[in-house]
């Protein structure tokens, strides 16, 4: 109770309860409650209003974005309930998502509803992607997403990109500051054209950030690494005639981030250092035909991606440069068909085929390390929706795929409810099975420095398939009064892991490298419940507030050190979390915003080496509140439909932040926790001409 008391005054997450009124009672509705009913189409792969998708949708939008001044969608991906952001590396930073407790490796990451995320992309993409390019990005908490795959066993996270709607230029540039610390630059161009028939247009997209490398402690190695991160994207769309719509979409992004010593310099010569060159490019084409009567619609898809990455990893000048080469492509054909019986009730019915192709080969020839991954998957997939009347809703679904890393057929089910009693409640239950194969590449398997050396994963020749079982409970209440709404969502889930993946050291006979097997453990078990609140005045005021607590272990003690006694519980994983954000005079001329980012204590694990360190142990953290403040002044100009954006600001306002980290060239790297920068001061200004703002 005592932090649902702190919270309440903080604010949350911007996750809206859609709700719909009838339409004499919006007539009384004051102009700034009157939010257009949202749409989504993470939840069954169609485009329904939020307040009918049987499976529940978070969404995270462009006022977001604005009123805590995000930059990547790292930023913005924590104010979402039951996720947090984690950075895993004190020398590169690399960052993984949690969702309910799990992984990174848990959590399925789409672009516009394709799975061209790999793991490798994973390491850092959630940071190199920008905002500018992003529309909303739609998160469903759960696993078992049978329309996506079977890997989303903690959830799934669609970056919906912008798609043009109307003619305009978009110029931002955010300036932060770290005292005693280095200047982080990030430069957005946005564009876009629609003919006046509406039937094509295009949107481009650019942007670059560099910042400089970061030292908190004074030990000559980086806490923050130097980063030069660039894009350049184009989407298009033509329509012809009334039934085909094609879209096209291509993004290159390029990264050089280097971390640890002498971090300007060649990283050979630094006493510790990791340098990351690395070049993706992401491709997306899909074809629609809808049907005269509205009741078929056919989609055929391809998209790819693929990366090529030159890197560092070593200590004491060691030879070890390494070459990454990554490809992903994606395939399908997907079909929708609606029945309508009587008036009210109507079954809607979803299926489709896809091809998978993943191709990873990466090599640091010094460490004799090498990891060569071929996988390809075809599966099909078919769901229906039922609604009957205006009250009742179910989902049943089930996925096939075949993989070529495990000898069996994949079977996958799901199945869902949602029962509307009236306009202000929502009651939602859902079950969705999950399966992980035993694949090599995955996002944990990062090179790290340990132990006054490196540590490195190897994966144990008998690994099985980690199967789950999730589920989950909703509550959703909404409720406008003349000038007020107010909402809740109080989700209850459970899941449970069958043969879990753990990480196990084992006996390493180079004392410069400590090795970690990836093996089955024991079954394991995540529960918890998430709390988001919203109350919105009018034009004047919107508080939003997520809260989580939650409890997750194995049920036999994991052994993950040879030096510290095996435990049951997660590592890195806080029992409690959440966020918030109060936003005054949101639509105003003049606004401001307060949010927090509240993360509880937890246990890290901690390898030794360090001067401060001479045996394994495990910590149990602090706990850490990253407040920020921000205030905006909007001044809109009548020529050319111009509006001019000027916001100021402090993250971590507090500067709460880790105060222990390891220091000298024999650090471990992996010992870091909690927010990922100290206070910082920003300015960002922004100028549009002509279209929405």
């Amino acid at each position: 109770m005592r932090y649902l008391f702190l919270f309440g005054f903080l604010g949350g997450s911007f996750v809206t309860i859609g709700q719909s009124l009838p339409v004499d009672s919006l007539k009384l509705v004051p102009d700034s409650l009157k939010e257009i009913e949202e749409v989504t189409v993470t939840g069954s792969r169609i485009a329904q209003s939020k307040k009918n998708s049987v499976i529940s949708v978070s969404t995270l939008d462009q006022k977001l974005f604005r009123a805590i001044s995000a930059s990547s969608i790292s930023d913005a991906l924590k104010f979402s309930p039951g996720i947090r952001m984690e950075t895993n590396c004190q020398t590169c930073n690399y960052t993984q998502v949690r969702m309910n407790g799990l992984g990174g490796s848990y959590s399925q990451i789409l672009i516009n509803g394709r799975p061209l995320f790999s793991s490798l992309m994973g390491l850092y993409g959630l940071e190199q992607i920008p905002t500018n390019i992003v529309d909303r990005i739609e998160i469903v908490n759960g696993g078992g997403s049978v329309l996506y795959g079977s890997n989303a066993i903690a959830g799934t996270i669609n970056i919906i990109t912008k798609q043009p709607e109307h003619n305009f230029i978009e110029v931002s540039d955010k300036v932060s500051l770290i005292p005693k610390g280095p200047v982080e630059q990030a430069i957005q161009v946005n564009g876009g054209y629609v003919s006046k028939s509406g039937k094509n247009g295009f949107l481009f997209s650019g942007m670059n950030k560099i910042r400089d490398g970061y030292d908190r402690n004074g030990d000559g190695f980086t806490e923050i690494p130097r980063v030069n991160n660039s894009l350049l994207g184009i989407n298009a769309f033509q329509n012809i005639g009334r039934a085909i719509e094609l879209h096209a979409d291509f993004w290159m992004l390029h990264e050089q981030r280097q971390g640890g010593q002498q971090w300007n310099e060649d990283p050979q010569q630094a006493d510790q250092s990791e340098f990351r060159n690395q070049i993706t490019s992401i491709g997306q084409f899909s074809g629609s035909w809808k049907s005269r009567n509205k009741k078929w619609n056919i989609q055929a898809y391809t998209g790819y991606q693929k990366t090529n990455r030159h890197h560092y990893t070593g200590l004491n000048h060691a030879e070890a440069w390494g070459k990454t080469n990554n490809v992903t492509l994606q395939s399908g054909l997907q079909f929708s068909f609606i029945q309508r019986f009587g008036e009210k009730n109507k079954s809607t019915l979803i299926g489709g085929a896809e091809h998978y192709y993943d191709a990873i080969r990466d090599e640091i020839r010094g460490y004799d390390y090498l990891i060569d991954q071929d996988i390809t998957q075809v599966a099909g997939f078919l769901q229906d929706q039922l609604d009957l009347g205006d009250k009742w809703s179910f989902v049943a679904g089930i996925r096939t795929t075949g993989h070529s890393k495990v000898h069996n057929l994949i079977v996958t089910p799901r199945a869902a409810v949602l029962f509307k009693p009236n306009g202000q409640w929502q009651f939602r239950l859902s079950y969705g099975n999950g399966f992980k194969a035993p694949q090599v590449f995955e996002t944990d398997m990062h090179i790290a420095f340990a132990n006054g050396g490196i540590s490195q994963i190897r994966v144990d020749k008998n690994l099985k398939s980690e199967k789950s079982h999730a589920y989950s409970a909703q509550v959703n209440w909404s409720r406008r009064r003349k000038r007020m709404l107010y909402s809740s969502e109080l989700t209850l889930f459970h899941t449970q892991l069958l043969h879990s993946f753990v990480l196990n050291e084992i006996p390493s006979p180079d004392p410069g490298k400590t090795l970690l097997l990836r093996t089955n453990g024991s079954n394991a078990e995540v529960s918890g419940l998430s709390e988001s609140i919203r109350l919105r005045w009018d034009k004047y005021l919107q508080v939003d507030l997520n809260f989580t607590y939650q409890e997750s272990r194995f049920t036999e003690a994991q052994q993950w050190s040879l030096e510290v006694e095996p435990i049951k519980a997660f590592l890195r994983t806080p029992n409690v979390y959440g966020s918030s954000t109060i936003s005054i005079f949101p639509e105003g001329s003049w606004s401001g915003s307060i949010s927090c980012v509240y993360t509880g204590r937890m246990l890290v694990p901690h390898f030794a080496g360090a001067p401060e360190l001479d045996h394994d142990m495990i910590l149990h953290t602090k706990s850490f509140w990253d407040v920020g403040v921000r205030a905006e002044r909007a001044i809109h100009i009548h020529k050319f439909e111009q509006t001019v954006r000027i916001g100021v600001g402090v993250q971590n306002l507090f500067d709460s932040y880790q105060s222990d980290f390891d220091t000298s060239k024999y650090r471990d790297s992996n010992f870091i926790y909690g927010p990922p920068k100290p206070r910082t001061v920003f300015v960002d200004l922004k100028w549009v001409i002509g279209g929405k703002h």
